[in-house]
C-alpha cells in the first residue's frame, strides 16, 4: 500500500511541476548520438539510498506519453521499464550510500533527447531534480543562407541502390510535424511524378542518379533557407538490417554583425523597395537556442511599439532596443541593441508579415567578451624566467607569446573549465634572453585582438661582485 501511495504522489508531483532544481530551468547535457551519458542526481545530504526508492522518468513528447527510464526500490530495479531503455540504463550501486542516484544511458539515440526527472518519493520532504538531455547527430553540415548544400548519405557496402528505397525526412521542430524531403523508390521519386513531398522542399531537392550504383543516396538542397535548419534522416527501411543515417543541417544568415560586449549593435533591416513603413507592422525576434523558444525583441505596429506602451517584449531586451523613426519612411526597420551581452548572441529575424508579399530577413549577432590578459613571472633564475599569461574571453580566444621581433614562442597551454560562456586559458613559456615579451589574445570571430607586455631581464652572475645582464 505504501508503495502505491508513493507512486500516486509521484504522479501528482509531476503534474504540479514542483522541483528542488535550478530556478532557471533544468541543467542541459549535450552528447553525440551513440555515446554514453551520465545523468547526475545526488542528494546534498549524502543520505544513504541503498534501502530507499528513486525513480527516473522521461517527460512526454509529441510521439508518446511519459517513459519509465529507471526504477530502484530497495535493491530491486526496473519494474515496468519502457522498451526503448531496456538493457541501456544502469545506476552506480557503490555510490548509493553517498546519496548518488545518477544513471548512465548507453548508446544514446536521437529519440533519447528530452527532459528527465529524478524523483525521491519516500524522502521527507519529497525531492525531484530535472535534467535536459540533448542528443545530437555526429554529422553536422553548415551552409550560408541562399547557398546550395549537399547532405551526405552512403552505404559502407557501396551496394547498388538504383532499384531500392530510401527516404529523406526532416525531424519535427517546435510547432511543426515531420517533413517529407525526398523519397526514392526503384526510380520513382518526387521530381518525376511521385506525390507527398512537403511544400517547402518542392523544386529544391534532387539526388545524384549516377551515384546510386555506388550506394550513394546523398541529396542536394538548393537555395537554402534559415527554416531548413534541423535534423535530417536518410532511411533505408527495406534493407536487412535496416539502416538510418542522421545529419544536422545549420543554415547561417548571410549577414553577420560582430560586436564586443557592452558596446551597441545595429541590426540592419530594410526593404529594397524603400516603401514607407511608418503605418506598417514589423517584428524583431531572437531565436533562443537554449530553451527552443522565440524572444520578443522589438515590435512596431503603425506607430505603437515597445518603447511607448506596447506590452509583450522579452524581459532581457526591455529598455535596450530602439528603432530609427525618421528612417521608416525609407523602408528602414533597423534597430539598435544597447549595452550588448554575450547572451544576446544568436539569430534575429525581422519580419514584415502584412506586406502583400510577406518578407523576413535574418541577421546573426555575435557578441564577444574581450579577453583581458594578465601576465606575470612565475619563477626566475639567473638563466631563465617562466612567464605566465592568463586570459578569459568569449568566443574562445587564440593566445600566444611573442618576443619583441614578433616571433611566436613555444608555450604550454592549460585550459580551465568554462564558467558560463567565458573561456579561461593559461599559457606559459620559458625565456632565456632579456627582451620585451607580449602575450597576444586574438578573437577572429569578432575581429578583436589585445596584448599585454612584460619586460624580462636575464642576469648572468659572475664570480666577482660585478654582474652582467643580457
Amino acid at each position: 500500500m505504501n508503495h502505491l501511495v508513493d507512486l500516486l504522489c509521484l504522479y501528482l508531483l509531476c503534474l504540479t511541476g514542483k522541483t528542488l532544481g535550478d530556478k532557471n530551468g533544468p541543467a542541459v547535457l549535450n552528447v553525440d548520438r551513440g555515446a554514453d551519458v551520465v545523468l547526475p542526481c545526488s542528494l546534498s545530504t549524502e543520505e544513504d539510498m541503498e534501502m530507499k526508492l528513486f525513480v527516473w522518468r522521461k517527460a512526454p513528447q509529441t510521439d508518446g506519453g511519459q517513459k519509465e527510464v529507471f526504477l530502484y526500490d530497495r535493491g530491486i530495479d526496473n519494474r515496468g521499464q519502457s522498451e526503448e531503455f531496456k538493457g541501456r540504463v544502469s545506476h552506480f550501486q557503490d555510490e548509493l550510500k553517498q546519496g548518488d542516484a545518477s544513471i548512465t544511458i548507453r548508446n544514446t539515440t536521437l529519440s533519447d533527447s528530452g527532459e528527465y526527472s529524478c524523483y525521491f518519493p519516500s524522502l521527507q520532504p519529497r525531492q525531484t531534480f530535472y535534467i535536459k538531455l540533448v542528443v545530437e547527430p555526429k554529422v553536422r553540415v553548415s551552409v550560408e543562407q541562399g547557398r546550395d548544400v549537399v547532405l551526405p548519405c552512403s552505404l559502407s557496402t557501396k551496394e547498388d541502390i538504383t532499384f531500392k528505397l530510401f527516404d529523406w525526412k526532416k525531424a519535427p521542430q517546435k510547432d511543426e510535424g515531420l517533413k517529407e524531403v525526398f523519397l526514392y523508390n526503384d526510380g520513382f521519386h518526387y521530381n518525376n511524378g511521385r506525390g507527398g513531398q512537403s511544400e517547402e522542399f518542392k523544386g529544391r531537392v534532387s539526388h545524384f542518379q549516377d551515384e546510386l550504383k555506388h550506394g550513394n543516396a546523398s541529396i542536394i538542397i538548393r537555395n537554402t533557407k534559415i527554416s531548413d535548419s534541423g535534423v535530417y534522416s536518410c532511411d533505408f527501411s527495406r534493407l536487412q538490417p535496416r539502416q538510418t543515417f542522421y545529419i544536422q543541417l545549420v543554415v547561417e544568415p548571410s549577414k553577420v554583425i560582430k560586436v564586443v560586449g557592452d558596446h551597441d549593435a545595429v541590426l540592419p533591416c530594410s526593404l529594397s523597395t524603400k516603401e514607407d513603413i511608418t503605418s506598417k507592422l514589423f517584428d524583431w525576434k531572437n531565436d533562443a537556442q537554449k530553451d527552443g523558444g522565440l524572444k520578443e525583441v522589438f515590435l512596431y505596429n503603425a506607430g505603437i511599439h515597445y518603447n511607448n506602451g506596447l506590452v509583450g517584449q522579452s524581459e532581457e531586451f526591455k529598455g535596450r532596443v530602439s528603432h530609427y523613426q525618421d528612417e521608416l519612411k525609407l523602408g528602414n526597420a533597423s534597430i539598435t541593441i544597447r549595452n550588448t551581452k554575450i547572451s544576446d548572441s544568436g539569430v534575429y529575424s525581422c519580419d514584415f508579415p502584412n506586406l502583400q508579399t510577406p518578407q523576413t530577413f535574418y541577421i546573426k549577432l555575435v557578441v564577444g567578451a574581450a579577453p583581458k590578459p594578465y601576465v606575470s613571472i612565475l619563477e626566475e633564475t639567473k638563466d631563465w624566467s617562466l612567464l605566465q599569461c592568463e586570459v578569459q574571453g568569449y568566443p574562445e580566444p587564440e593566445v600566444e607569446w611573442r618576443d619583441s621581433a614578433g616571433n611566436k614562442l613555444p608555450a604550454e597551454k592549460a585550459q580551465g573549465e568554462p564558467i558560463g560562456n567565458l573561456f579561461f586559458i593559461t599559457l606559459r613559456t620559458t625565456v632565456t634572453k632579456t627582451d620585451h615579451y607580449r602575450c597576444v589574445a586574438t578573437q577572429e570571430t569578432i575581429s578583436h585582438q589585445v596584448s599585454k607586455e612584460i619586460y624580462v631581464i636575464t642576469c648572468k652572475i659572475l664570480p666577482h661582485p660585478d654582474f652582467i645582464c643580457e
